[in-house]
């Protein structure tokens, strides 16, 4: 009696191969569902992180435009004047180039973008204005273009004439 005790003590101490694959098998499970979530994650991260990027600028031209004024924007819109240098405003997107040496700085990433500025008048009634289109694109074969999942952002902004 005493020794089928012994052998059967012997059996559940011990484990049999058929045990350890299974076991293998659900921690493989457990850690390949980590590392997807940590995936996701990352690339959640990365497509917020540059869509904010894009936002800020989009943005950016458009606070430069209103703080200008209408009578300004106006200029540039019927009279041909030129905008500010590092603002191109026509039908073509332009790149946003990375330069540590200029007085305005972007990060190092905008030079994954390219943005187009229109400026385009508007009126209802005797209201005039002048509105300002934004559109940042991601580049093609880029990281952003990868991590984004809008290919672009659009903002518009209208400035309008003060009353007299």
């Amino acid at each position: 009696g005493r020794t089928i005790i012994k052998i059967i003590k012997r059996r559940v101490l011990g484990l049999s191969l058929l045990e350890i694959v299974i076991a293998m098998f659900f921690m493989s499970i457990a850690i390949l569902s980590f590392f997807t979530m940590n995936q996701a994650s990352n690339q959640s991260s990365m497509d917020a992180y540059y869509e904010f990027l894009a936002f800020s600028l989009a943005r950016e031209p458009i606070e430069v435009f209103r703080g200008f004024g209408y009578d300004y924007l106006a200029s540039i819109v019927f009279e041909g004047a030129a905008p500010p240098a590092w603002y191109k405003v026509d039908d073509n997107f332009h790149d946003i180039p990375f330069d540590a040496t200029a007085d305005m700085q972007y990060p190092a990433e905008a030079d994954l973008f390219q943005r187009n500025i229109k400026l385009a008048s508007v009126s209802e009634g005797s209201l005039k204005g002048i509105k300002i289109i934004v559109t940042v694109a991601v580049k093609g074969m880029s990281r952003a273009e990868i991590m984004m999942s809008r290919k672009s952002v659009t903002l518009e902004s209208v400035v309008m004439e003060r009353p007299k």
